[in-house]
C-alpha cells in the first residue's frame, strides 16, 4: 500500500507539472481586432504556440499580458515577435521579469490601475547569480536601452538581485511613453499621474473559441 501511494503521488506530481507547463493563450475579439490574452508563467514552447496564431486570417493587433515571468529565452523570443509585428501591449495585472521585456518591446504600451511591472537581474539555470548571468544582465540592459527603456528602469533591473523584484514607478512608465487605459476593453481606466485614459469601444472583448 505504501509503494502504491508513493507511485500515485509521483504520477500526481507529474500531472500537475505538465498541466502548469505552458501559459494560457486565448484569442479574444476587441474593438480594434483580435487580441491574444496571455496568462501564467512563460515556458518552453509558448513562443511557437503564440506565433501559430498569426497564421490565421484575422489580424492580431496586440497582447493582453499578465505573467510573473518564466523562461527568459522564450520570453525574449516573444518580445522579438511583438517588436517585429509592431503590436500594442496592455498589462492590467502583474508583468515581471521575462514578461516585462515583452512589454518593453511593444509599439504602444498601456497599463491598468492595478498593474505592476517588475524587473530584476538574470540568474543562471541553477537560480544563482554567476559571471555568465551578470554578463547577460548587461547585454539585456543594452538591448533595453535600444528599446527606449529609461535609465531609471534599467538601473532597477541591473541592481536588483534575481530573487527580488523592483517595480517601475510612474516616472519610469512616463519615460516609456506608456499610457493609462485598456485599448482593447470596454471600460476606460481613470486618469493617473502617468498619461491620460484612452478612448475605448462600447463592447466587451469576446473570447474566440479555439478550432
Amino acid at each position: 500500500m505504501t509503494m502504491m501511494f508513493r507511485v500515485f503521488c509521483l504520477l500526481l506530481a507529474i500531472l500537475l507539472a505538465r498541466t502548469s507547463w505552458a501559459a494560457d493563450i486565448q484569442r479574444v475579439t476587441a474593438c480594434s481586432g483580435v487580441v491574444l490574452r496571455l496568462r501564467g508563467d512563460i515556458k518552453d514552447g509558448d513562443y511557437s504556440r503564440l506565433r501559430a496564431h498569426f497564421a490565421r486570417k484575422e489580424a492580431i493587433v496586440g497582447l493582453d499580458l499578465s505573467s510573473d515571468g518564466g523562461d527568459l529565452e522564450e520570453g525574449l523570443r516573444i518580445a522579438n515577435l511583438v517588436r517585429r509585428k509592431k503590436l500594442t501591449v496592455y498589462v492590467g495585472g502583474e508583468c515581471d521579469s521575462a514578461c516585462a521585456f515583452v512589454f518593453f518591446s511593444a509599439a504602444k504600451r498601456y497599463f491598468g490601475r492595478q498593474s505592476k511591472i517588475g524587473v530584476h537581474s538574470v540568474s543562471s539555470r541553477r537560480d544563482i547569480e554567476d559571471r555568465g548571468s551578470m554578463l547577460l544582465t548587461v547585454k539585456l540592459a543594452r538591448i533595453s536601452a535600444k528599446l527606449g527603456v529609461p535609465d531609471s528602469a534599467i538601473g532597477k533591473m541591473v541592481t536588483t538581485r534575481p530573487t527580488m523584484i523592483a517595480y517601475l514607478d510612474g516616472a519610469d512608465l512616463s519615460a516609456l511613453h506608456a499610457s493609462a487605459g485598456n485599448p482593447f476593453g470596454s471600460e476606460p481606466e481613470k486618469a493617473s499621474e502617468v498619461g491620460q485614459p484612452q478612448q475605448t469601444c462600447s463592447s466587451r472583448p469576446e473570447a474566440i473559441p479555439e478550432n
